[in-house]
């Protein structure tokens, strides 16, 4: 039997034309989940870097790590009053008050990386986004828009 509307070489058409859809947007997964990972990675790697001087305390969920912790702040607390006593004593009362303000300064410029940090994956999450989208418009215009 023959096909006189050509309905079966139409139907093999678009199938074909579906599965190499597929194969492209598999594709495109694939390379949006790389540019994930490096962006991701980037994100990671600036907050290291901000935070490489200091020292980060997880939360903590047994008891023992927060005794542990507790003790850390005990002992702070003991050497900032026996530090604040010898600098008062040494320099004056202005050398202290000093230390403090560096102190505020630093409390305040952690602050700020975690902000920036949250800020780069804003932008990352945009251009992201922007790379979806384009992705798709690709697609589209692959499989049914004029470029087919």
């Amino acid at each position: 039997m023959s096909d006189p509307f050509g309905i079966i070489d139409g139907a093999k058409t678009v199938t074909k034309t579906l599965n190499e859809s597929v194969k492209a947007s598999e594709e495109l997964s694939k390379a949006i989940d790389g540019v994930l990972a490096v962006a991701d990675k980037t994100a990671k790697e600036r907050a290291d870097s901000r935070k490489k001087s200091r020292v980060v305390n997880p939360d903590t969920t047994t008891i023992i790590d927060a005794v542990d912790e507790f003790q850390r702040l005990m002992i702070a607390k003991q050497s900032e009053e026996k530090i604040k006593y010898e600098i008062s004593k040494k320099y004056g009362s202005q050398a202290w008050d000093e230390i403090q303000s560096i102190k505020a300064r630093k409390k305040w410029e952690e602050r700020q990386d975690k902000y920036l940090e949250q800020h780069d994956r804003r932008i990352i999450k945009s251009v992201m986004a922007l790379c979806y989208i384009f992705a798709s418009w690709v697609a589209y215009e692959c499989t049914w828009g004029m470029w087919r």
